[in-house]
């Protein structure tokens, strides 16, 4: 049975569909025509499709394409898909509708529980895959307990609104709780954890024992990390050395992983084609950028003024979720042949799509630089803005039309 390219049809979809939400964002300042609904139910629908959308089922489609020769129960992944897919679109809606409201945390919740059931899938079926090495298994199970803790964070805001705490730090507290073990935790273990597996399939060879060490000083860097998203609030002293203690345990973990795949560059050269091989030192170059940047939130003073600059917030989210994570996963969509690289329309739509990318990020953090000194603000930056989201959307469209029954 081939694989069917429906799931990579669906994920896609929820990819332009962010796309298109963060286009009416950015309308929103450029005419009043686009003020048809509050700023704020937008927002909501397009952050939530954005990660409980594309990420949450791009990840899904890849392991499950990467195990598809020997996953069982495939009719029930098929089954998940379909769930994903009417639950996000409902839950997509609500947000427009209501923002944070009765319904749409009432679909919020519901897709917790297909978060849960994606788990138990996982869980279960990845006994059954054959010749996969114990380090690619942690990096997953790792990853699946990170998303379990990440829903954490939505289920106490009900609490902490509930005992009106709407406004107090808990709130904002229990959203970036939810955010570092999502980027830092669900995300970053399981995209690393197929990327290793994608090697394995393949015969590339790298350190297995710096991989190994890096898997553990990251892991357990994870849980003080977390105090390096919220020091912008006065957690005392222990929490800055546990926050300290995060932020040099990951950058320590992550060239630890960098290092371990050296051995293999000469092999990813033939593997991959030019512009694969640019785009994956792309990956690394954002990585590392996301990781330098952790390092000023342990300035004192400076991660208030970071996190009081929505520039810079919008900036460095933007960063880890499209130059990171978005390009990671497109990588292996063309690594696992759900997109064909060798395809024109996927290169220039790759290309189109960096070139929003950066031109996004290049105006969000000099408009906050500029603020921060002179107070100049860049001309025309909404505009701008609304252009590298149009570019965004155009190279997601390019990519996505590549895709037929025969891919």
């Amino acid at each position: 049975m081939a694989f069917p390219t429906r799931f990579t049809h669906i994920s896609l979809l929820f990819l332009t569909i962010t796309a298109l939400s963060g286009i009416w964002m950015r309308l929103y300042f450029v005419t009043p025509k686009a003020q048809i609904l509050p700023f704020e139910h937008i927002l909501h629908g397009h952050s939530h499709m954005a990660i409980l959308g594309w990420s949450f089922l791009a990840m899904f489609v890849l392991y499950v394409k990467l195990t598809w020769e020997s996953l069982p129960m495939k009719k029930h992944a098929t089954i998940i898909l379909y769930t994903i897919l009417i639950v996000t679109i409902m839950m997509f809606i609500a947000f427009l509708y209501e923002g944070y409201a009765t319904y749409s945390i009432i679909l919020s919740v519901i897709h917790i529980f297909v978060e849960y059931w994606v788990i138990i899938f996982i869980w279960i079926t990845l006994k059954h895959i054959p010749k996969m090495t114990s380090t690619v298994r942690r990096y997953i199970y790792a990853s699946l307990l990170s998303l379990f803790l990440s829903t954490l964070g939505p289920f106490s805001l009900g609490a902490i609104a509930a005992n009106g705490l709407r406004e107090s730090p808990l709130f904002e507290m229990a959203i970036y709780f939810y955010l570092h073990f999502q980027y830092n935790g669900w995300l970053f273990f399981m995209l690393f954890g197929l990327f290793l597996f994608f090697l394995q399939k393949n015969k590339i060879t790298y350190n297995e024992k710096w991989i190994q060490r890096s898997f553990w000083i990251y892991f357990i860097s994870l849980f003080p990390a977390y105090f390096s998203a919220i020091l912008w609030y006065d957690i005392g002293m222990s929490g800055y050395i546990a926050a300290f203690i995060g932020v040099i345990g990951q950058c320590i973990a992550i060239l630890y992983l960098l290092g371990a795949l050296i051995p293999a560059h000469m092999q990813f050269q033939s593997l991959f084609s030019k512009h694969m091989n640019i785009s994956y030192i792309f990956i690394i170059i954002i990585l590392l950028m996301k990781q330098f940047m952790e390092f000023g939130l342990l300035i004192p003073g400076l991660s208030t003024l970071i996190y009081e600059t929505r520039s810079v917030v919008i900036g460095y989210l933007h960063l880890t979720f499209l130059g990171f994570i978005t390009m990671f996963i497109l990588n292996l969509y063309q690594s696992t042949q759900l997109l064909d690289e060798g395809k024109k329309r996927v290169t220039y739509g790759i290309a189109i799509f960096l070139g929003g990318f950066l031109l996004q990020e290049v105006v969000l953090f000099c408009s906050a630089l500029f603020s921060w000194t002179n107070g100049w603000m860049i001309p025309y930056q909404n505009e701008l803005l609304l252009s590298a989201t149009i570019l965004l959307l155009i190279g997601i469209c390019s990519i996505w039309t590549t895709i037929s029954k025969h891919t």
